[in-house]
C-alpha cells in the first residue's frame, strides 16, 4: 500500500468515530446540564436528547466539510 492510502484510511476511521462519539459525548453533557442546573426542567430526558441531537448534527457537519 502507498503511504497516501494508509492516510485516508485514517481519516476514514476518524470521521467514522466522531460519528459515534459527538452524540454519546452531547447525550452526558445533556446529563451534566441537568444535574447541574435542574431548576423545575420540564423532563431531565429532553436535555439528554436534546444534547445528543446536537452532538449529531455537530458530527455531520463535521463529515460534511472534512468528505
Amino acid at each position: 500500500m502507498t503511504p497516501k492510502r494508509q492516510q485516508r484510511i485514517c481519516r476514514d476511521d476518524l470521521l467514522t468515530a466522531l460519528g459515534y462519539a459527538l452524540p454519546v459525548l452531547g447525550g452526558l453533557l445533556g446529563v451534566v446540564y441537568v444535574n447541574t442546573k435542574y431548576m423545575n426542567f420540564i423532563n431531565p430526558v429532553w436535555a439528554v436528547g436534546a444534547g445528543v441531537l446536537l452532538g449529531w448534527i455537530i458530527a455531520r457537519v463535521i463529515r460534511k466539510a472534512l468528505g
